[in-house]
């Protein structure tokens, strides 16, 4: 019982001798596995990545990796990370950055080169002294493809340009009449006889801001429709004054005294000379100035409340008030102008038309300049002539308005006229493009007639139908023929074409014939014969004449004549 009570607290305390052990030796397990034992993630590299994705977070000791280059680098040793026996990752500097190529040499300029060529750096641009530079201030080695490459290319240094020299008063420049001025140019001043040059006499195209062409020293302010009152100077200074106004018709908006300043400044700020009254002349639909006021033509500007007249057109009426007044918004009060002279429209009854002029652009049937070519039915003449009327400015008809009035016969008749319809019409619309007015023909063409020793009183190569000419011989040379043809319905001229005969005076056709007839004969005696039997046969002949008018014109009884033979 005793000794059962004394061995209980013994085999206590060696259980907790042998528990502290235990834990100790627990935790040097664990400090050793940490020192000798597995690996975490291995370490995010900037020029490369793991070439497999990765789904563990821990990795044995002697676990390798194998890893790709970013872009932007290349590969120069073995892309292997090695996870070592205390658990840090092993590698070495396997990829290295790609270089771009050298961007060369900028003309006018310089390239400035921050750090290298490699991928990522940066260079810049920048121009000499009185050049612009025209595109990227820099530019950045950056990935292209599969390659690097700069990402701007060199920009271009052009040299500054100045504007024309400013004009002065009562003087001229020496840079004639040239547009642009390229830095560093300059050009001199000189005055006109009995006026002497104030400031410097020559000026310069410099730069300003390193992108503004300037000219200096300090030329005048530039103020469009402005004028000087006083302080003009070719130049300015430090504390130069000017007073401005305006031309007439503007009105000036700002100060209208300004100082030179420093930093080659003006103050207050240029003034402006704003439009105060109506530009241009308006234009009034068929309508024009009076002549009294053409002198204003030349006016650029016409002041408020200024009033111009206009009159119509001839072949137009007034269709609205024709005078236009400059308002208060500058703007010219409108009007309609004036409208085409209207002729009255014909009674188309018993009126074939055969061609006519239309202009179907205006409210009226016919208009000044339309003209019409008719002819009428069986049994009906046209008023005019020829079967022309004309609409005049004065909105009548000439020689007056289409008509057909009763008649004994007509030149061709209704049949004909549908027949020419039938077998000619053809219509002829204008392009609307390219004319204003559109003309209906009913087409029939005769070919210009032949006048030998003639000429025709209007020559055209093509004749319509019904159209009339007139024909007239050269000197010296005699109609045979109606003077006046007109083209049928048939192509064919009516009455036939005339002919041009040598003019032989009155008694001397005898002449004539005798002068051939002693061409034939060999000797004199033959030709006296000749002239004699001749001379008897023109007596023979007149008496025939002489008989045939009494019994035609006076129906008498036939008269005997007894005819002597020599």
């Amino acid at each position: 019982m005793c000794s059962h009570q004394s061995t209980t607290p013994h085999r206590l305390g060696m259980w907790k001798i042998f528990s502290s052990i235990l834990v100790q030796l627990t935790l040097v397990t664990a400090l050793l596995d940490t020192v000798l034992g597995d690996c975490g993630l291995p370490p995010k590299l900037q020029f490369a990545s793991p070439l497999n994705q990765l789904y563990e977070s821990n990795f044995k000791a002697g676990t390798v990796l194998k890893n790709a280059c970013h872009s932007g680098y290349r590969r120069v040793n073995s892309s292997r990370v090695t996870c070592g026996a205390y658990g840090a990752w092993i590698y070495s500097i396997f990829c290295i950055k790609k270089q771009c190529r050298n961007p060369g040499e900028l003309t006018n300029g310089k390239v400035d080169i921050m750090t290298d060529f490699l991928f990522g750096s940066t260079i810049q641009f920048s121009c000499s002294k009185g050049y612009v530079l025209i595109g990227s201030t820099n530019s950045q080695c950056e990935v292209q493809g599969s390659e690097v490459e700069w990402s701007d290319p060199l920009p271009e240094c052009v040299i500054v340009k100045c504007e024309s020299p400013p004009e002065i008063s009562n003087g001229r420049h020496s840079g004639g009449d040239e547009d642009l001025y390229t830095f560093g140019s300059s050009v001199t001043y000189s005055c006109d006889p009995n006026f002497s040059l104030i400031g410097n006499a020559t000026i310069y195209c410099m730069v300003e801001n390193k992108t503004l062409g300037v000219w200096r020293p300090n030329p005048p302010p530039q103020i469009p429709k402005g004028i000087f009152i006083s302080g003009f100077k070719p130049f300015y200074t430090h504390r130069d004054s000017i007073v401005i106004s305006c031309k007439k018709g503007y009105v000036l908006r700002g100060s209208n005294l300004i100082h030179c300043e420093a930093h080659n400044e003006w103050y207050p700020s240029v003034p402006t000379c704003e439009l105060n009254g109506c530009s241009d002349l308006p234009e009034i639909p068929g309508a024009f100035l009076e002549k009294h006021i053409y002198t204003q033509k030349t006016q650029e500007l016409f002041e408020i409340g200024t009033k111009l007249k206009y009159q119509c057109k001839p072949g137009y009426h007034a269709a609205d008030e024709l005078t236009v007044t400059c308002q208060q918004n500058l703007i010219w009060t409108t009007s309609r102008g004036c409208e085409k002279m209207c002729c009255p429209t014909p009674n188309l009854e018993k009126i074939k038309i055969v061609r006519e002029k239309r202009d179907f652009t205006t409210v009226c049937a016919y208009v000044s300049g339309d003209f019409i070519f008719y002819m009428c039915e069986e049994g009906y003449y046209t008023v005019s002539s020829d079967g022309k009327s004309t609409c005049q400015e004065d909105g009548t008809w000439k020689p007056q308005i289409p008509e057909c009035k009763p008649g004994l016969f007509s030149l061709i008749g209704l049949f004909t006229f549908f027949h020419l319809i039938l077998s000619y019409a053809v219509l002829m619309p204008f392009s609307e493009k390219t004319q204003e007015s559109k003309y209906v023909s009913l087409l029939v063409l005769c070919p210009k007639p032949t006048i030998e020793n003639g000429r025709l009183a209007r020559e055209k190569d093509h004749y319509v139908a019904m159209e009339n000419i007139t024909i007239q011989c050269d000197f010296g040379y005699n109609m045979v023929g109606s003077q006046s043809i007109t083209c049928s319905v048939n192509k064919t001229w009516y009455p036939e074409v005339p002919k041009c005969k040598k003019e032989v005076p009155e008694g001397c056709e005898q002449v004539i014939i005798g002068r051939k007839l002693m061409q034939c004969l060999p000797n004199s005696e033959e030709v006296k014969m000749a002239l004699q039997i001749y001379k008897l046969s023109l007596q023979i002949e007149r008496l025939e004449q002489e008989k045939d008018k009494c019994i035609n014109v006076h129906r008498r009884k036939p008269v005997s004549f007894k005819v002597i033979y020599i």
